[in-house]
């Protein structure tokens, strides 16, 4: 059984690395619709982003859509740093 922590810690230390936002001509702005998708494609939830990117210390989550494209689902994330700072970044939605 794959441990959740390491999974969930392993996709927010991928939030630091610097990465080109994939192009995303499919997101979802429902998130009941979105609901729906992470539970039949077993993906992270954003209660497990948000509480891996609090502890990790990287920081609050504040937006988040999930997206879709060729290479799969993925979040595109803004994140409040402890110093107050925004960020967007993307991260992988993959499945646990």
């Amino acid at each position: 059984m794959v441990d959740l922590r390491r999974v969930v810690t392993g996709a927010a230390a991928a939030v630091l690395l610097p990465c080109a936002a994939p192009r995303a001509d499919n997101c979802v702005t429902d998130w009941g619709m979105a609901g729906q998708i992470v539970r039949r494609e077993n993906l992270l939830t954003v209660e497990e982003m948000s509480r891996s990117l609090a502890a990790d210390g990287i920081g609050k989550l504040v937006k988040t859509t999930l997206c879709r494209s060729a290479a799969g689902y993925f979040y595109r994330l803004v994140i409040k740093s402890p110093t107050g700072q925004l960020r967007t970044t993307v991260m992988t939605a993959k499945s646990r």
